[in-house]
């Protein structure tokens, strides 16, 4: 019943000629009288009964184009919001490194992450900047809420960056309010802890910063928070585990700190003590 009359419909004119055509035929051949009784006829029972199916074949067929045109519509709509959304959200987190930067001195470096490392550790990530944009090796990467990693080979236009979280790094810390220093260390990507002294007044809450030893990264960088204490094997030590500020999962836009490595500007002075490979 349906392609009847969507074929109505669409042949209307068609059919209504054939209609026509038939009719006329009809009443010609016909008797006055009968053809009285006919025009009565297709009045009542045909051609009004006809007009109405059309008149709403035709609004049924208006309305399912509006109804195909209104969910285009809907898609559209909400691509946009899904866009608009996700802008705001970047909005919000370059709003935050703006304000990160704005508390360094240093010449900082936007750039955002192209790619990940697909190991389980996640030990490394590519960014879209390298020596065109005047990054180097052993440059420091940072996030809003912390240290990232180091450059570990500049490119073009892009820069291999290792993170903290990779366990063969070292990044040498310092609990901020004790002042007690060591080295950031894991063993499976996940658990990271620092080794100190039995006697260092460390306890949990404690944040936990860069230390500026070994060169690369600054002083007073936020690298995380003391969750929790713990013994060592030497009863000389204890450790304290530590969370990550920076969510490696979720780094997006990264700053790199414009700064030479703090040993480059030691480095004649090396050269003129004569050693040699």
């Amino acid at each position: 019943m349906h392609w009847i009359i969507e074929f109505i419909v669409h042949y209307r004119n068609f059919c209504s000629l054939v209609l026509t055509v038939v009719i006329s035929l009809l009443m010609i051949s016909s008797p006055e009288n009968k053809q009285l009784a006919t025009v009565r006829f297709l009045t009542t029972s045909v051609f009004y009964p006809l007009q109405f199916v059309i008149d709403k074949a035709t609004n049924i067929s208006n309305i399912y184009e509006e109804n195909r045109r209104l969910r285009q519509d809907v898609v559209a709509l909400s691509s946009r919001v899904a866009a608009f959304q996700e802008q705001a959200s970047e909005n919000d987190r370059l709003r935050g490194m703006l304000n990160l930067a704005q508390n360094f001195s240093y010449d900082f470096v936007p750039v955002r992450v192209v790619a990940h490392d697909p190991s389980d550790f996640n030990r490394s990530i590519v960014i879209n900047a390298g020596k065109n944009q005047g990054v180097h090796q052993w440059m420091p990467v940072i996030g809003e809420k912390g240290v990232v990693g180091k450059v570990v080979q500049s490119m073009g236009g892009l820069s291999l960056v290792q993170l903290v979280r990779d366990p063969a790094n070292r990044t040498s810390v310092m609990i901020r309010k004790s002042r007690a220093i060591g080295i950031l260390e894991n063993n499976n990507g996940i658990d990271y802890y620092l080794r100190c002294r039995s006697h260092e007044n460390v306890a949990v809450g404690d944040t936990v910063i860069t230390s500026g030893l070994g060169g690369i990264y600054p002083p007073g960088l936020h690298i995380g928070t003391v969750v929790r204490i713990s013994d060592s094997s030497d009863p000389l030590f204890k450790k304290a585990w530590i969370k990550l500020s920076v969510d490696f999962n979720h780094i997006e836009e990264l700053f790199v700190m414009r700064l030479s490595p703090q040993w480059s500007a030691f480095m004649h002075e090396f050269d003129s003590l004569g050693f040699k490979q």
